[in-house]
């Protein structure tokens, strides 16, 4: 990339950045960012690996696309990053457990499984990672939205079909009013985990 192309890729993403704070999404719903938090979304440090153009409603700082290599639960994928096999955990959610070592099968964790695979098996992906979240966790996997190759947030789809909960674990995250909102309503329909 000429300095030039990155120096245009970086206004776009300063333009893109104050229309999501002004409350514009690439599902066109309201972004909610918590008080005192103005910092915009950040480019995930990987290599991209996958083919599918790029969304054109997708924010700027969303990298990628990654071919997704598998589905391991209804949080977390894996994808290729600087040629190693790195697990990407889904920011703002938390989904039943179905596959954690010495901990029990969740009710709604293997449905949750499944939904994530329906929406990703084969396909291509573009992550942000939140700064109040960080890139990283404890446990060394991305923590990142995840956006399928039709611009679709794959975080927000998740609880919108109530295979999991709204939670930055105690962190601000961009969209927490958005994935709140979109939890709620999942959980007043009864739907996936919340009908167990």
């Amino acid at each position: 990339m000429t300095s030039t192309q990155h120096r245009g890729r970086l206004l776009l993403g300063s333009v893109l950045a104050v229309l999501a704070l002004a409350g514009c999404t690439a599902q066109g719903g309201p972004l909610t960012v918590p008080a005192g938090s103005h910092a915009p979304l950040h480019e995930v440090p990987c290599d991209a690996t996958g083919t599918a153009a790029r969304p054109p409603a997708l924010q700027a700082t969303a990298s990628g696309p990654y071919a997704v290599e598998t589905v391991v639960d209804g949080d977390t994928i894996r994808i290729s990053c600087n040629g190693t096999s790195t697990r990407v955990r889904f920011v703002g959610i938390n989904a039943p457990e179905s596959v954690k070592d010495d901990a029990p099968v969740e009710c709604g964790g293997p449905e949750a499984s499944t939904f994530l695979h329906s929406l990703l098996d084969g396909q291509h992906v573009f992550l942000s990672a939140d700064p109040g979240q960080g890139v990283r966790d404890k446990y060394d996997r991305i923590l990142a939205y995840v956006w399928t190759a039709d611009g679709a947030l794959a975080n927000r789809a998740i609880l919108e079909h109530g295979h999991a909960e709204a939670t930055g674990y105690g962190k601000p995250f961009a969209y927490s009013g958005d994935f709140t909102a979109a939890a709620d309503h999942a959980q007043n329909s009864k739907a996936g985990r919340w009908s167990c």
